[in-house]
């Protein structure tokens, strides 16, 4: 009995790993159907839950994943995909509360986590929360003072209480340690519209263009620099 548990074990991960392997060369129905035989085989494998999951989310089965993240936490409370990427959804469709509870109860858990800290953040900013946001970026930079993100979004907070100076120094900091990160030029483009700069707007919104932007904004500021 002990054989076939263990054997239903491994059994389990094989076709987890084969789900993986499956999705990355874009077979996505065997894929599913692999993490289902995975879920079958060891219903308590979290990690078959939250790949599944992911990959329903990417299909647009967001009832589905919603329902696999759940399951997920149940068995591990504190799993970091299943709370970020929830909390990523809840996001995306405007429930920050929810994605904030799920942020806080990850980092409650484990303080050093990096990402959910950095989202958290954002959220903030969204929720209108400026000078929060502004602390737990600055926190952040002190912490990894080499990552480009961390200064464009505190350079996008600072933008959003029209400090326009401080604004362009994260900003450009953010550039200088990666040139080829295309949301630092949109935030650029953004700084210099709001300081009447429009030409040199265009430039960074080109420019973001050019490294693959595809931020659904881009074609609005675009008409509002020329």
């Amino acid at each position: 009995m002990i054989s076939s548990v263990n054997d239903k074990i491994k059994i389990a991960r094989l076709y987890s790993d084969l789900g993986t392997s499956q999705r990355r060369n874009n077979k996505n129905k065997e894929a599913l159907k692999s993490y289902d035989l995975a879920i079958e085989n060891n219903p308590n494998l979290v990690t078959a839950y939250t790949n599944r999951a992911t990959l329903n989310e990417q299909l647009g089965n967001i009832k589905a994943a919603l329902k696999d993240y759940e399951a997920a936490l149940k068995i591990d409370p504190y799993n970091d995909v299943a709370l970020r990427n929830r909390a990523g959804y809840y996001k995306k469709t405007n429930q920050l509360d929810l994605a904030v509870a799920d942020l806080e109860l990850l980092i409650n858990h484990d303080p050093k986590n990096f990402k959910a800290k950095s989202n958290l953040a954002n959220i903030k900013s969204r929720q209108g929360k400026y000078e929060d946001a502004l602390k737990d970026f600055s926190k952040l930079i002190e912490e990894h003072p080499q990552i480009a993100i961390l200064y464009n979004n505190r350079a996008d907070v600072y933008r959003k209480l029209e400090k326009y100076n401080e604004a362009m120094t994260d900003v450009e900091k953010s550039i200088s340690l990666d040139d080829t990160y295309d949301n630092a030029h949109i935030t650029k483009g953004q700084i210099l519209l709001a300081i009447k700069k429009n030409e040199e707007a265009c430039k960074e919104f080109n420019y973001a263009v050019k490294l693959g932007s595809k931020d659904e904004e881009l074609g609005s500021l675009m008409k509002d620099c020329k």
